[in-house]
Order: C-alpha cells, then structure tokens, then sequence
C-alpha cells in the first residue's frame, strides 16, 4: 500500500453525477438509492485500484459563500435538488460516518475550495492526491502531485487527468482552466461569459496570450472578430475569473489519519448497503473493504465472493432409465435444463440433445424425452426457465410448475427486453455466469431463493404465484388448440382487396397526374410537395416525410393524401394477414399463435407468429379478415369482451363521484362527462360533445399532452383549445387530477409504480435530464398503474375463466386486449353466464365490471347477447 497517497472525494458532486448517471434505483420499499449506488461504485473502485493511505469527503456547507457576495447571481439558475436527490445526501452523510471516513466543510466557502486547500496540504506533506469528483472546475487543481478521476459515462467509465491529459483535451494547461471559463462562461455556475465566444475561440485566445489580465493587456494585439467581443467586457472577465478558481488557503483542520476500520465499523456499513439492496456491493465489501480492516478479522475480509465449481456441486451422473430418474426426483422440486447444440430454432426439435436435472446439490443427466416424461409426470415440483414451450411439447393442461426464473425476473423488472440465465445467475447468485449444461442445471435450482426473496420483498409474490405461473399451462394449451381459419376465405378476401387496391392506385394516379410507386416514399414525397404543390410538408434529411402523421392531417383538405393511406392499409391487410396468414394455417385446419408473458412492460401478453392482436376491430376491411376465422364442427365461437375496463379501473382508482355514480347507474359515462364538461342540465350532449368527452377520457388514462390532443381532435383544433379543454377538465375533475399527479409523484418519488395487485413498472428516465424524457416517462408513469391492472384482470379471467371450463368441451381459443374468444360447444350453452361471471369477478371494483358477449359461426358474424337479469347487479348500486 502507497503510504503517501490521498483520496479527496468531492462529496455532493459525486453524488449528484451518480443521481443522473445511474439508471433509477430504488429498494423495494420504494426509497430512492441510485445516487448512493454510483457513489458506493466509485469509492469501492477506487479504494480496490488505488489502495489510498488516506480519504477524505468535502461536503458544501450550509448557506450562501463569498462567491454569492461578490456576484448575487452566482448559481442562481441551478434548479432546485430534487427531493429524490435530497433524501440520498442524508443518507449519503450516514454511510460516510459509519466507514469512518472524515468530512470537511467550511461556511462561507464550497466543496471545490476544500479540495483544492486539502490537496495543497498534500502536496506539502509529501502525498500523491487524486480527487474524485464530477465537476471538471477541479481539472485547475491538476499538477504533478494531484490527478482528478471523473466519469466518462456513467460511473464505471472513468478518466483520470494529470497535467498531459489536461492539455490533451483543451490545448492548454490546468493553470488556464479559470481564464477558460471566464471567456466561454459556465451556465452550471450561472458565471457570465463574453458573447460570442465558445470552446473554440476561447482555447485559441489561451493558447496564444494566456491569462486572461494577459489578454486585456494586448488586446490590440487580439484579432478583430474576437477583440470586438472583448472589448468592454474586461471587468466581467475578470470576475468570472475570480468566481472560477478555486481557493486553496481555506482556514480547516485535517490530519490525514490512515483510513483504518474496525469489524464494527465495517458490518455497520454492510448492514446499510444491506438495507439499501445493494447486493453486488454487499458481494464485493469483505474484499474491498477488508483490506482496510484493522486486525484483519478473518470472518470479514476471507469472506468468499465467488463460489467454485465444488460449491455449486454439480455432480454429472447419468441416469439410467426413467424409473432411476424418478427415483432420483422423489418428491424434491428439480430444475431441468435443456442443452442444445447448433442453431437453436425450437427448444424441441433437433438439435437437442440431452436434459439435466438438477435436485438438492446433485445433477444428473438424462435424454430430452426422459427430461419431458419428468415434467409430464411431477410438473408442479419442476423448476424451470420459460416453462411454457416445455409443457406445450408435453401437451396436457398440467399444474402451473413450482417455479419459472424467467417470469420472476420479468416481475421483478419487466422494463427490461430479455431476461437471459447466465444475466440472471450473475446478477442474484454469487458465482460467475455458469457455463456447462450442469452448471445451468444446479444455478437454475439455486436462483429460486433469492428471487423469492426479492420478490417477498416487493410483495410481489402474488403476482407471480396467482398470475403468471398458473397462466403457463393455459397459454401452452390455447396455442397447441389454435383457432379455425379457412384458407379459401382469406383467398377471396385477398382477391377481392388486389382489386379494390387496383382502383384505389388508379384513383391516386389520376389525381396525381401520372402513374407512379405509392409505396416510394422518395417518389410520393416528391408527387405530393413538389409537383402539386401540397403545403404542410415536412423536409427531413432523406427527403419528404410521408408518414401517417403528415398524411393524416392533410386528408381532411387533400382527396388524394386520404386515398394513399387507404392504399396503405389495403396492402398491408392484404400482405399481413389475407396473404401470409394462409401459408400459416397447420395441417389441422388451424392457426396457432405463439403468447409472451414478457413482451410489455405493462403485463400484457402480445401475440406472435402470428400476431392476431393487430388485425383491425373497427373496420369493415378488418371485419373481411375476422370471417375466416370460424368455429368447429359442433360448436359456435364466444366473444367474452370487457365494456371500458380501463375508464372503470379510473373511477376505482381516483374515486371521481361522476366516474363512480355513472358506472353504478349504468349510465354512458362518455354522456356524463360531456354534461359535466359542457354545464349541459337535463339536455343531451350532441355528437360533437360527446366525442370531445371521450377523447379527453381517453387523454386523461394515456396521458396524452396538449399537443397530442390537438391531433387527435382534428381539423379546427390547435393547441390552444386542446389546452382549455384540459383545463376545463380538470376542473371539472379534480379527483381524476389529483390522482394523476399523485402517480407521478409516486413514480419520481420511487422510480415505480403498482397495480391494484402490486405489480411493479419502474420508469429510470423520470429523472432524465431531458425535459422530453422525463415528461414521456410521466406520461408513461400515469397510464401504468390503470393499464397493468387492466392487464392483471385479464390474465386472472383466463385462470378463472379455466376453472369454469374444467370438464366442459368448450375451450378457450384467444385472447385479444380485453376479448377472450371460446369455442362454445354446441348444448352447453349455459357456460356463457358461467364465463361471463367468471370474468366480472375477476378483480372486484367499487364500480361494476361488465362483458358484452357476442355467439355466432365466425369472428366476425356474432349476434349480441345481452346479460339475463341478476340481483348482482343491484347490489353495486349504492357502494361507494
């Protein structure tokens, strides 16, 4: 150890630089900690590389300094710290005194001038100084005895300056940095610098006089594009100067004691990074820290952080036959892993090979068939990653498995687009990524507990347990049953869409004057801004902007810009669905979609291969797809649809009296808000005022801005109306708007934000930097809560939903937003109320939930059937 090095932290720098550049982090109580995540980052690194004899942290203190006295705007355009931010210094105070480390603060004076005074003392001490910081204003303090590291980008991404780097990056020396920033100014530190010039006039007026008194003596001598610039602006430079450098004969007292610790000391500081869920540091402390420790004790600092192979216990036997393997398994959960080789296409056909199976600390390994059997045989005791496709190739409605590591993690951060196991081994388990197929196997088995635990922590283990697990078998059985769809019919749809797209191209072309590839965006864009003329375009760097948005705000003045967006979807129904999805239908007559349980943050399930989500709902072209989807022989197709499940998930979460009353009466709660929105007394609202009611209902669950409202409500409707119709809402609505801004407090307060069931979606860019960023998270952060229960009510229908079909034929075949579709089977007609019940009943509200249902022969040719009379229905009335 280097008994003559010093480590200065600039405290609230640093900690302010981990607040931006570290991803929102909060424990699963909710309390902020990416600020004191960096900060722990950096002091770990740099006590690990450079071994300090000492450390130090400079903290600002209380009040303004002599900088504020000498120039009243000093930082004055600095925001106000976030409350997020503000909670984690307290904290940040508390770990810095419990490892012991001094801190040092000055009134009258900043953090920069502690540093810069406390590495003086250094140099004349004989030690070797590095400051961390996140403010480059300490690059000044850069000599021979002193370096500064700071971040790059993030926090692990260090720099650290001496002299040549300092020179390398500016073209002068630290000695100039003061006059740099007295010429450009520093907007961060509000110091005023001379208009007009920037980092590449001020270097080049450094590099050739110097200082900036250097400057104001020959000034005749400056060229006369920058000496224009300068002239009159002499004493602002230099007291921006003045403002700039940092001073370094500050009155303090520090005696650069070793930085020692004692066992204490350092399992206090444990237990806080404990309690702050720190667990990758909470890993790395015994080693880190142990080497400061005093004595040594060897039950901290010998701690292991990696486990061995011999720890992992993975004792490869193979099994010799399936009764062994059973044997083997007993009444133990195992994990299975299925090892391939090649490309991997599907997990079940070739190439695979072989499966391990893992039980207590022993692996085994058996054939893919015997690894299958297993599941089939004891599927509630198998432990797996992405359970579904192994019980979909099983290929019997089995028990939910006893535990799915892939859908655990997806709950526990569903922001996230893939959630591989070797991620997941390194990130909870404290071993390296495994590696052989028998690692993979006996990690699997492990990962369990510390998901469990996390997920008790975040009391979300009811969303996994009762929600995404038991879903696993039902979602491998709708996709192995698919859905009838007749080939001959989307044959004849897709005829008769290549022609109606033939007289819709003709129709464009005659309007454009010539013939040309409306699919060219380049050829269209020219057609439409150049040779007619249009007015409204927008240029882009590749050439005219022809997209939806443009286009759909010309059609209401443009005939032609109205006839290429119906070209658009007639050859996108025709290529997506009427054509590709004939070369999908199986040799059973039927299409079979593959669910995801991860693919929104949301928590709603997406459909692929194909996706039967997307096809149109609302138009006649979309209805021309639903006809070729129809029932089997004996049985007639059921669409169970829930009726304004997010608006009535709204009213249960804001509790708006008109929201409420008007689902309680069964009242058109679009109706309703036009009365209210509009002072209407007993009249009905018109058309208009009903359509502007529901939009706003809608802005309000999607969070829709100012500016997109306005484009929603079209022609005649700028952003100024689209604001007061806001306003008017709010007004109207002042729980609904309390509401909201209470998610978004939340969100910023905790980086997440619930369900009613407790389902977790985290936002890290509602603390972006970029007002953009932060207000699309904000957006994204009030729409989250409402949507992801409307997806939890979804998700515990079909598992109600399953319950009723339990010894029946009929069988649930699809679920679409809030539609499930059924095969009903001919004569059991009465499950529809069963169902429907099942549905309404999912997740209770304090306002009625409703399903509309619809029985006909296709998807598309279904009658209404409305819902028999039931003092169920009675008995919401009056509940509040």
């Amino acid at each position: 150890m280097d008994s003559k090095r010093l480590v200065v932290i600039d405290g609230y720098s640093l900690l302010y630089r981990a607040f931006f550049a570290t991803r929102y982090l909060s424990t699963s109580d909710g309390r902020p900690t990416n600020a004191l995540f960096g900060f722990v980052s950096m002091l770990f690194n740099i006590l690990e590389k450079q071994k300090p004899h000492a450390i130090v942290v400079a903290l600002d203190a209380p009040g303004k300094t002599f900088r504020h006295a000498e120039f009243e705007s000093y930082k004055a355009t600095r925001r106000e710290t976030q409350d997020e931010l503000k909670v984690q210094l307290k904290e940040a105070r508390k770990l810095i005194n419990t490892l012991g480390i001094p801190t040092v603060e000055v009134i009258g004076f900043e953090a920069d001038d502690v540093v810069g005074t406390i590495s003086k003392l250094a140099e004349e001490n004989g030690y070797h100084a590095t400051i961390l910081t996140g403010d480059l204003d300490a690059l000044q303090l850069v000599d021979a005895c002193v370096s500064v590291m700071t971040m790059k980008i993030g926090v692990s991404d260090t720099i650290t300056y001496g002299p040549q780097e300092v020179i390398d990056r500016y073209g002068f020396g630290p000695e100039f940095i003061p006059d740099f920033k007295a010429l450009k100014g520093d907007t961060s530190d509000n110091i005023p610098g001379v208009a007009g010039i920037g980092d590449k006039s001020g270097s080049e007026l450094i590099v050739r006089f110097g200082t900036i008194e250097s400057i104001i003596e020959n000034m005749a001598e400056v060229e006369p594009k920058h000496r224009k610039k300068l002239e009159g602006n002499e004493a602002q430079m230099l007291q921006s100067k003045y403002l700039a450098t940092i001073v370094r004969d500050v009155e303090l007292v520090y005696d650069f004691k070793p930085f020692v610790l004692n066992a204490n000391q350092m399992e206090a500081a444990v237990a806080l990074m404990e309690n702050y869920e720190f667990r990758q540091h909470v890993r790395r402390a015994p080693v880190v820290l142990g080497m400061y420790l005093d004595g040594r004790s060897p039950s901290l600092s010998d701690k292991p952080v990696v486990v061995s192979d011999e720890d992992l216990l993975v004792i490869n036997q193979k099994v010799e036959n399936f009764d062994e393997l059973l044997a083997f398994v007993g009444e133990h959960p195992y994990s299975v892993f299925f090892s391939t080789t090649g490309e991997q296409t599907d997990l079940f056909e070739e190439p695979v090979r072989k499966a391990f199976i893992a039980v207590a600390k022993d692996v085994r390994e058996a054939s893919e068939s015997d690894g299958l059997r297993l599941i089939e045989a004891k599927p509630g005791l198998a432990i797996l990653h992405d359970a579904k496709p192994a019980f979909k190739k099983v290929g019997a409605a089995l028990s939910q498995p006893h535990f799915d590591s892939f859908l655990a993690a997806f709950v526990l951060r569903s922001e996230r687009s893939n959630y591989p196991l070797r991620d997941l081994v390194q990130g909870y388990l404290d071993f390296a990524p495994p590696e052989t197929p028998e690692q993979m196997a006996a990690a699997l088995h492990l990962l369990e507990a510390p998901l469990r635990e996390r997920l008790g922590k975040e009391d979300q283990t009811r969303v996994l347990e009762e929600i995404e697990m038991p879903l696993i078998p039902i979602l491998a059985e709708m996709e192995k049953l698919g859905i009838k769809a007749s080939r001959e019919g989307l044959a004849q749809f897709s005829r008769e869409l290549q022609k109606t797209i033939e007289e819709t191209t003709a129709t464009v072309h005659e309007l454009c004057g010539e013939e040309f590839n409306i699919g060219s965006p380049k050829q269209l864009g020219f057609i439409l801004f150049e040779k007619m003329q249009i007015q409204g375009g927008q240029k882009t760097k590749t050439g005219w902007a022809t997209g939806v948005e443009v286009l759909g705000e010309l059609a209401a003045s443009h005939d032609v810009c109205v006839k290429v967006l119906q070209w658009r979807e007639l050859s996108k129904l025709k290529s997506t669905y009427a054509d590709a999805l004939q070369g999908l239908i199986k040799a059973d007559g039927r299409l079979h979609t593959t669910y995801s349980q991860t693919g929104a943050a949301t928590g709603r399930l997406s459909s692929n291969d194909p996706n039967l989500q997307n096809i149109p709902i609302r138009t006649e072209l979309g209805r021309g797809i639903r006809k070729s989807f129809h029932a089997d022989d004996g049985y007639l197709l059921l669409s169970l649809d829930y009726s304004q499940i997010e608006l009535r998930i709204l009213a249960h979460m804001c509790g708006e009296p008109a929201l409420v009353q008007a689902f309680l009466r069964r009242e058109d709660v679009h109706a309703v808000t036009a009365k209210l929105m509009f002072n209407l007394a007993e009249e009905p609202p018109s058309k208009e005022q009903r359509r502007l009611a529901k939009m706003l209902n809608f802005a309000v669950l999607y969070g829709v801005s100012e500016y997109g409202l306005a484009q929603q409500l079209g022609t005649g409707f700028g952003f100024a109306e689209a604001k007061e119709l806001i306003r008017v809402y709010n007004e109207r609505f002042p729980t609904v708007k309390n509401f909201t801004d209470s998610i978004v407090v939340e969100a910023r307060s905790k980086g997440f934000t619930t369900t009613l069931y407790g389902r977790r979606r985290y936002f890290p860019e509602i603390h972006a930097p970029k007002i953009m960023d932060r207000k699309a998270a904000e957006r994204q952060a009030v729409n989250a809560p409402i949507q992801g229960t409307a997806a939890d009510m979804m998700k515990l229908a079909m598992i109600a939903a399953n319950q009723v079909l339990q010894g029946r034929r009929t069988r649930m075949l699809l679920t679409v937003h809030d539609e499930l579709l059924f095969e009903m089977a001919v004569g059991e007609e009465s499950i529809l109320e069963e169902l429907r019940s099942s549905m309404e009943q999912a997740l209770p509200l304090r306002v009625p939930v409703e399903v509309d249902a619809k029985v006909g022969p296709t998807w598309d040719d279904m009658m209404v059937v409305p819902k028999s009379a039931s003092p169920v229905a009675d008995a919401f009335m009056g509940h509040e």
